[in-house]
């Protein structure tokens, strides 16, 4: 099979995948699930942080805030000088661990249809190809913002084992 035939067959399964995990988020942006999950994982968050991890403006995530806030999802703590933190809300917590659950569910139907040999086979390539983009912690902080950090890394997440690396690299702690 040539390169381009197979790139785009990647393609399509990302975006078969994105649109099934997308399909019903009570018509969230996928930023504003994305800043849902990163504040469930991480707890209170500056706005500038949230903004690096879901990969939108300083003023784009301000506005993203101002709209989870009206909707009660996440709400603003009070300011450390310039900076503002932001932490989910209970129901907030909910719609993301719902986001998380689909998320996951859409992923598990695809992977049905795989036997164990084709599994172990998939996880070394995705473990492989997780690992190219990653040039430090913000890339992979980008990457796993909608990952279940917590399941991930009792498996040895690639993505983190690059960042590690990478910092290592460059002599610089990696968390």
């Amino acid at each position: 099979m040539q390169q381009r035939t197979l790139a785009n067959r990647l393609a399509a399964f990302a975006t078969l995948l994105h649109d099934a995990v997308h399909a019903e988020t009570d018509e969230l942006s996928p930023s504003a699930v994305a800043a849902l999950h990163t504040l469930r994982q991480n707890g209170p968050t500056s706005i500038q942080d949230v903004a690096r991890v879901i990969g939108l403006t300083h003023s784009a995530t301000v506005r993203l805030v101002d709209r989870l806030e009206k909707d009660w999802l996440v709400r603003r703590l009070s300011r450390k000088g310039r900076e503002v933190r932001v932490e989910v809300t209970a129901r907030g917590r909910r719609r993301a661990g719902t986001f998380q659950d689909r998320r996951i569910a859409a992923a598990d139907t695809l992977l049905a249809v795989l036997d164990e040999e084709e599994r172990a086979v998939l996880v070394r390539a995705l473990d492989k190809m997780l690992e190219v983009p990653v040039d430090g912690r913000e890339t992979a902080d980008r990457i796993c913002r909608s990952c279940d950090k917590d399941g991930c890394r009792g498996e040895g997440c690639p993505v983190e084992a690059a960042a590690e690396k990478f910092e290592a690299a460059k002599g610089q702690p990696a968390g």
